[in-house]
C-alpha cells in the first residue's frame, strides 16, 4: 500500500467553503475520451456527496503528494460531475460543481484494464490495444479490490521503500484489508523489486509491474486516466 517511509501522508481536506458560481465547463464531444478536471492554479473545489448535497472535503490544486489535482469525471448531472476520490468508499462517488474559475476541462484517450484472473494490465488508446503487462496482484488475505477508479498522481519511489521499484502511480481507491495512519491503505500500480512474482499473487493488493513498464506508463499515460480492474 502506498505510504512514504518515515514521512507518513495526510490526506488533503481542507476546511475552506466554495462558492457555485460561474458557467459549466464545455469539451469537445468525442465519444471515445473521457472528461478529466484539473483544479486551477490557486483554486480550490468542494467534494459533494450528491449534486448539491452535504460537503465532504474541500480540494486545492495540489494534491497530497504535492502533484496537481486531476480528477476522472465517472458521470454527469446538470452542472454537476461525478469524480472518482480516495475520499470515499470504493464504489462510490464524490461530486463537484462545474465551475469554468476552479475546473479547466480536458480529455483523454487512454484507458487501463487489470484483469485479477489473468493477472495482466491492458493499456489502451483510443479504444486500440497498445501494450499488455504482467502485474504482481494481491496474496490471498489482502486480494486486490476490483472495480472502477483512476491515476491521480505520477510518483518517484524514492522514499516509499524497495517493494514500490521505480515509480508509482498513485489510484483513486483503497485497499480496506490494511490499515495504514488509521485510514484503509491507498491503492496505485507501481513497479517492483520482486520480478520473480509478475503474473502471480504477493502484493497487500496494488498491482505491481516490471519497472520497463512502469516507466512507460508514467511516460505515455496521464493524471485522470479510468482504470477499471475486474475479477
Amino acid at each position: 500500500m502506498l505510504a512514504r517511509r518515515r514521512q507518513p501522508v495526510a490526506l488533503l481536506m481542507l476546511a475552506a467553503a466554495c462558492a457555485a458560481t460561474g458557467a459549466a465547463p464545455a469539451a469537445a464531444a468525442d465519444p471515445g475520451a473521457a472528461t478529466i478536471l484539473k483544479v486551477r492554479k490557486g483554486q480550490k473545489v468542494a467534494l459533494h456527496v450528491a449534486p448539491g448535497g452535504r460537503r465532504i472535503a474541500v480540494l486545492g490544486d495540489r494534491t497530497e503528494f504535492g502533484r496537481r489535482t486531476i480528477l476522472s469525471v465517472t458521470g454527469r448531472r446538470g452542472r454537476w460531475a461525478a469524480v472518482a476520490t480516495a475520499l470515499v468508499r470504493n464504489g462510490r462517488r464524490a461530486w463537484v460543481r462545474l465551475e469554468r474559475s476552479r475546473l479547466a476541462v480536458r480529455r483523454t484517450r487512454w484507458r487501463l484494464h487489470a484483469d485479477l484472473t489473468d493477472r495482466e494490465l491492458t493499456v489502451l488508446r483510443a479504444g486500440r490495444l497498445v501494450r499488455r503487462i504482467a502485474v504482481t496482484i494481491g496474496a490471498r488475505g489482502t486480494e486486490t479490490p476490483a472495480g472502477r477508479t483512476a491515476i491521480t498522481d505520477k510518483l518517484s519511489a524514492r522514499g516509499f521503500g524497495a517493494s514500490f521499484g521505480c515509480c508509482i502511480l498513485a489510484l483513486a481507491a483503497r485497499q480496506p484489508k490494511v490499515r495504514r495512519d488509521g485510514l484503509d491503505g491507498r491503492m496505485a500500480i507501481h513497479g517492483t523489486n520482486r520480478p520473480d512474482l509478475l503474473g502471480r499473487r504477493g502484493s497487500l493488493g496494488c498491482l505491481r509491474a516490471s519497472d520497463v513498464a512502469l516507466r512507460g506508463l508514467i511516460r505515455d499515460v496521464p493524471v485522470g486516466t479510468p482504470v477499471t480492474i475486474a475479477r
